[in-house]
């Protein structure tokens, strides 16, 4: 039965060449998925029938791997990422990035980062830790196991995060566990696959970038809405913008080049964001996909 399978599912593989990685992991999951549940209620039905003959008969009434290889191709043009790019010789401008909903939500991605990276970090390096303390011991492996398979339902949810915030199509499936391989079938299958450790690898990075971007946009932003501010700040309420070493008031003059400056280093603070987004998406893909 899983020679049949593991010859339907790289025929199926070679069908979809071409295609995103993750639509390759979606369909693959999906037809494991239906499969194996498939076979299982054919056994159910027909005590007697092979294994071999009810896997025949799953794979029969899935369908040809040619028809639903071309069936998700073209599915995936109507369910894009909402920030998705613009497709096109359209050039995004400097200006415009105000008008750009990736861009916001780059930033928030951005924002949120540090939060989620201390999550993901922690539980990380908390579950290599207990997991690699507890080996010596017979529940050690089945431990290690639930810890590494959480590894990778985390890589999931920042992979759903990633492609609602930064618009990078990621896996809408997780990767499918199959079942009646036993004990040992299970845990092979969760630490021979190298999406396991690229996620967890991941998931350790996630916290020095994660203060990285929230330290670097959140002093570009004070910064910038600080100097927009200025007249209001230091005229009406009465606060410098600078208080290191000492209070420095910004002379009347020369405020409107400070309101400008402001303004200018907020555009280029979006840019960046936008630009630190898109680049952050590609490291996502690059570690959480397994297609």
């Amino acid at each position: 039965m899983i020679k049949l399978l593991e010859d339907y599912l790289n025929a199926f593989r070679d069908e979809l060449r071409g295609a995103d990685r993750a639509v390759v992991q979606d369909a693959l999951s999906d037809a494991e998925d239906h499969l194996s549940t498939a076979i299982g209620e054919e056994l159910s039905r027909n005590p007697g029938e092979s294994e071999e003959d009810a896997a025949r008969s799953a794979i029969a009434q899935y369908g040809e791997p040619s028809e639903l290889a071309e069936h998700y191709r073209k599915v995936e043009k109507y369910t894009q990422p909402v920030m998705a790019p613009e497709r096109g010789p359209r050039r995004k401008s400097f200006l415009g990035v105000m008008a750009d909903p990736s861009a916001w939500a780059s930033l928030l991605y951005m924002i949120l980062s540090m939060a989620t990276g201390i999550v993901y970090f922690t539980w990380a390096v908390t579950g290599v830790s207990v997991s690699a303390s507890m080996l010596v011991l017979i529940i050690g492996v089945p431990l290690a196991w639930l810890f590494f398979l959480s590894f990778r339902g985390l890589a999931f949810v920042e992979g759903r995060i990633v492609e609602a915030l930064l618009g990078v199509r990621m896996p809408r499936r997780a990767v499918f566990i199959r079942k009646g391989s036993g004990w040992w079938g299970s845990i092979k299958g969760v630490f021979s696959t190298a999406t396991t450790w690229s996620s967890l690898v991941y998931l350790i990075l996630m916290l020095p970038l994660g203060v990285v971007y929230f330290t670097v946009f959140v002093t570009l932003l004070a910064l910038s809405l600080s100097m927009v501010a200025d007249p209001v700040l230091e005229l009406v309420f009465h606060v410098p913008i600078l208080d290191i070493p000492e209070p420095w008031w910004t002379p009347v003059w020369l405020m409107p080049f400070v309101v400008v400056g402001g303004a200018v280093l907020f555009l280029a603070t979006m840019n960046l964001a936008r630009l630190t987004g898109k680049l952050h998406g590609k490291l996502a893909r690059k570690m959480l996909v397994s297609g």
